[in-house]
């Protein structure tokens, strides 16, 4: 495709879908051979990389390699070897393969995506860092009604920490998310701010008795939290606490 005179670089329809794919290693080697030329004199493409990069690194450190079974790669390979040529299938065919290209790309962009978030998420989960003391511990998975997950909390109830792991939580502009716990009949409690990364919180002493049959809530607030120590804004997200 970016090799045929005249055509424009398979990147040009979606540069920054290109680059997601360059990260996670799904181009083919030609692709890849000519993105790489592409990135050094195109510095909005080293951009949109190097923001791939930073967003892919903290589960490129924890999640093992895992390829696809080569024989789905290589019968999708192999229909679109077999598109017709353009004396035979007309620009309307040619331009649906180009169409269905560009759709098995961003399909294997999300998948790579969320493969990698669902291996670092059962990592982190498994045999990520634990406070100290193994005894009362709780879990919690925080998301959008069945969504990828926003964020991954961990309670601890004699260390009295919260230690909160944002993965995909996604906060508007000039607002903050805050994380409330919502015990069974009671007002919900503040633990604090989530943060775009991983944090530690401090567990209120009323709540170090125990968690069961309680969850999490993470409302939207104007910047710097609620005004009024209740939620004030749309909860956007959700999760009920297990003991570990």
């Amino acid at each position: 495709m970016s090799g045929d005179a005249g055509a424009p670089p398979f990147w040009a329809e979606d540069p920054d879908g290109a680059a997601g794919e360059y990260v996670l290693g799904t181009l083919d080697a030609a692709e890849r051979a000519a993105f790489a030329r592409a990135l050094e004199r195109d510095a909005a493409l080293r951009a949109a990389v190097a923001a791939w990069e930073a967003r892919l690194a903290p589960l490129a450190a924890a999640a093992p390699a895992v390829a696809p079974d080569p024989r789905v790669w290589a019968a999708v390979e192999a229909r679109i070897a077999g598109r017709p040529e353009a004396g035979e299938g007309g620009d309307i065919g040619g331009a649906r393969i180009l169409r269905l290209e560009r759709g098995l790309r961003r399909w294997r962009l999300a998948a790579g995506a969320a493969a990698a978030l669902a291996a670092g998420l059962a990592l982190w989960i498994a045999a990520g860092p634990r406070p100290a003391g193994e005894t009362a511990q709780y879990l919690a998975v925080v998301d959008r009604g069945g969504g990828l997950p926003a964020l991954i909390v961990r309670v601890d109830l004699a260390g009295g920490s919260v230690q909160v792991r944002s993965l995909a939580a996604e906060t508007p502009p000039d607002h903050s998310l805050e994380l409330w716990y919502v015990g069974a009949g009671a007002a919900p409690r503040s633990l604090g701010l989530v943060g775009a990364a991983e944090g530690r919180l401090t567990l209120p002493a009323a709540l170090r008795t125990g968690l069961e049959g309680a969850s999490l809530a993470v409302s939207v607030e104007p910047k710097g939290g609620s005004p009024t120590g209740a939620p004030t804004g749309p909860v956007v997200y959700s999760g009920k606490l297990v003991r570990e």
